[in-house]
């Protein structure tokens, strides 16, 4: 090889279907952040289904932060079900809190005769109140199943089709 004949330079990676997809899910996060109207979401997942090489790719994606795809970005919803589940269970807490001490303050009332009754109100109480804070907060809770619904109806990208601007003549 002279010093006039330089290395061929490598031709771009083709892109894989992974890859095109995570592209598509980062566009859709965007635009449900607000960065992309509805028209340029179309627009670029359309280049982004037919992109053949990863720059294509990242050519979509350049003008864009590169943090949108994080899970953080997405955990605004979760987050915001868990708050609410957290509330659920802190009113399940005080219930049970309320019922328990009007027992006990009967049981002192009527002369805390006999066994302590109310033992059995809190457990059951308890009992309660641990059953709810599984539903609420444990692994298929209800804050996660909401979450997951939310989801699913409203597409990662947190955009309603019915909010999606339409253009005359645009039949969605």
């Amino acid at each position: 090889m002279t010093d006039d004949e330089q290395p061929a330079a490598s031709p771009p990676l083709r892109a894989s279907d992974s890859e095109r997809e995570r592209a598509a899910t980062q566009l859709r996060d965007h635009a449900g952040a607000g960065r992309l109207t509805p028209e340029e979401l179309d627009e670029r997942l359309g280049a982004a289904y037919a992109a053949r090489t990863v720059p294509e790719l990242e050519a979509l994606l350049r003008d864009l932060p590169a943090d949108a795809g994080a899970p953080a970005a997405r955990s605004p919803a979760r987050s915001e079900h868990r708050e609410l589940a957290r509330r659920r269970v802190a009113h399940a807490v005080g219930q049970a809190a309320l019922v328990s001490v009007a027992a006990v303050a009967i049981w002192l009332a009527s002369g805390a005769n006999g066994s302590f009754w109310p033992l059995w109100v809190v457990l059951v109480m308890a009992i309660r109140v641990a059953f709810r804070t599984w539903a609420e907060l444990g692994p298929a809770g209800r804050a996660e199943r909401r979450h997951r619904r939310d989801e699913a109806r409203l597409g990662r990208g947190g955009v309603r089709p019915r909010e999606l601007r339409r253009e005359p003549g645009d039949e969605r």
